[in-house]
């Protein structure tokens, strides 16, 4: 388990889990609770896929269903991360006891204490577990360091290291979910993105919509100016989107030239207004290459919109999008086509 989201990410996820307990009759129990939390935020796709398939056949959702589907999709998650956090861990606690061990007073105690956790940690088998054993050690490097000892650089070092640790592993997680060219978010961060707001069209009955967009001759760009040229393009077209949406909108990457704009709380004359601006941005742009100054023309775009029917999957609500921009592609290009229910 990994969660790492934000403030207001976390609050809408607490909120939709909440609305799940009392729709089915369940007590706020840590393992239930989480086991929504897991569900409403799209962290876990096979976990989703048992509970979707449970509400479908009307299975009850018991207590003791919770319990086995947390047990078998939660608790063994994220084994590889927990894994290589806490061989990091145990490197760090090593190291430290190693020469704590060797005074004498409190330093040794706080020794003790240090070796202590290494063995704990021999036994830690989830996240929480491993959290629990980095805020020791650090309560316990920053009570070596107020001891004024000859080791207090070194106690200094490891704080730090731990500090970077938390770091590298949300980055790591943030990495997981962009795309490396664009800066925008990939596939696979669009995936929870998108699953979210289809439980929040389905609780709150609010409408989102989507739009599929694709840069009009783009493999022509390529094999004029190649693919450096092609890659700075994508690079454009990606600020340009970023400027012209609004905060909780989120454009993605979805593959080569094509991109997904996901438009919370939007309907059809909402996507279709954002479509609008994103037209005009372009038309603006003046597109040069970067060396030589040359001119490399206007550059387009076509789109497709659709909006969510109730109860559809994604996959279906996507595909609308993508048929109305092969309409728009095949019917001349640099036009905004949509298609409805």
């Amino acid at each position: 388990m990994n969660y790492s989201e934000d403030k207001d990410k976390a609050g809408e996820y607490l909120r939709l889990a909440l609305g799940y307990l009392v729709k089915y009759k369940q007590p706020a129990s840590p393992v239930n609770y989480t086991v929504w939390y897991e569900y409403v935020s799209g962290k876990n796709p096979k976990l989703k896929k048992t509970i979707d398939s449970a509400i479908e056949s009307a299975t009850p959702l018991t207590c003791n269903n919770m319990e086995i589907l947390y047990q078998k999709f939660v608790a063994d998650g994220d084994r590889i991360v927990i894994s290589k956090l806490l061989t990091k861990i145990n490197l760090m606690l090593r190291e430290i006891t190693s020469h704590v061990l060797e005074t004498e007073g409190d330093l040794s105690g706080h020794g003790t204490i240090l070796r202590g956790l290494s063995e704990e940690i021999l036994e830690v088998r989830d996240f929480e577990g491993a959290k629990r054993i980095i805020d020791q050690m650090v309560l316990e490097t920053k009570a070596l360091i107020k001891s004024g000892s000859n080791l207090q650089s070194r106690m200094k070092i490891s704080s730090s290291e731990l500090q970077q640790l938390h770091r590298e592993l949300e980055k790591s997680q943030q990495e997981a979910h962009t795309d490396s060219l664009t800066g925008l978010i990939n596939r696979r961060g669009l995936e929870k993105r998108f699953e979210l707001e289809r439980i929040r069209a389905k609780q709150n009955n609010i409408p989102f919509s989507i739009i599929m967009l694709d840069i009009d001759h783009f493999k022509k760009v390529n094999d004029t100016y190649g693919h450096l040229v092609g890659d700075s393009l994508l690079r454009g077209i990606s600020n340009i989107l970023k400027k012209q949406l609004r905060r909780n909108d989120i454009a993605a990457r979805y593959g080569g030239e094509e991109f997904l704009i996901l438009l919370p709380e939007s309907d059809l004359a909402g996507a279709g207004a954002v479509a609008g601006k994103i037209q005009k941005g372009l038309s603006t742009k003046e597109w040069k290459l970067k060396e030589s100054g040359e001119s490399m023309g206007s550059i387009t775009v076509s789109m497709g919109i659709s909006i969510y029917a109730m109860n559809e999957s994604g996959e279906a609500m996507i595909k609308r999008a993508d048929d109305a921009l092969y309409v728009a592609k095949t019917s001349g290009r640099n036009q905004v086509v949509t298609q409805d229910h």
